[in-house]
């Protein structure tokens, strides 16, 4: 049945699996499950990423490796990436971010892992995925804000009191935005409900000179 594992391993169709994949791949007792996945730890198959979390080990240098967006969601859920992660996705920032940025409605956490280092901010919403899109890149899906819901969770998780574009220009380096419109303005106000979006929000309208879209 390791022999088997093994195989299956190798030709998974992504490069990570958890614990319950495993246990529907291995109809056996947990002990005797616990031993075939500690063999495959030991030989260099898998790599313990998190509890109940495993990385495929690529088997040649053309072998698909995990994408640390595509984690995320699997090391702490519900989440989605954000923040300075998302901004440097969507080339909003010049900076390369080696920490992996993220929302999630649960207590915040960080998590150092063998494939790096992962942040989740904790906000208080149940519709957590407002303004968050799925991508599909390659062989890897994620969910990532929008721009301007990264840059609202920037201010709101950071506790900025911006009340113009300009400390995005001068703080982050912000210099190409994206298309506000009155639209997507309203729903990130309904979504935050906070006066500190709600006047950013208004003023990148006004400093953009955005033509409202309905």
């Amino acid at each position: 049945m390791r022999e088997n594992l093994y195989k299956t391993l190798l030709n998974y169709p992504r490069p990570y699996i958890t614990e319950a994949e495993i246990d529907v791949l291995l109809s056996r007792t947990a002990d005797s499950r616990y031993g075939i996945v500690k063999r495959l730890l030991a030989k260099g198959v898998l790599l313990h990423i998190r509890r109940g979390l495993y990385s495929i080990v690529p088997q040649t240098t053309h072998s698909l490796k995990p994408h640390p967006f595509e984690l995320a969601a699997h090391i702490y859920a519900p989440s989605y990436v954000s923040l300075e992660s998302a901004l440097s996705f969507h080339q909003l920032i010049p900076e390369a971010v080696y920490t992996t940025t993220c929302v999630t409605n649960k207590r915040s956490k960080e998590f150092t892992t063998p494939l790096g280092d992962f942040s989740f901010i904790s906000v208080p919403f149940d519709d957590l995925y407002t303004e968050v899109q799925l991508i599909q890149q390659n062989e890897h899906r994620f969910f990532i804000s929008k721009p301007w819901k990264a840059i609202c969770d920037y201010i709101y998780c950071y506790k900025k009191n911006w009340k113009s574009i300009s400390p995005l220009i001068k703080s982050l380096r912000i210099d190409n935005f994206p298309t506000l419109s009155e639209t997507q303005k309203q729903t990130l106000e309904e979504y935050y409900q906070h006066s500190r979006i709600t006047t950013f929000l208004k003023s990148a309208i006004k400093d953009l000179g955005t033509s409202y879209e309905h």
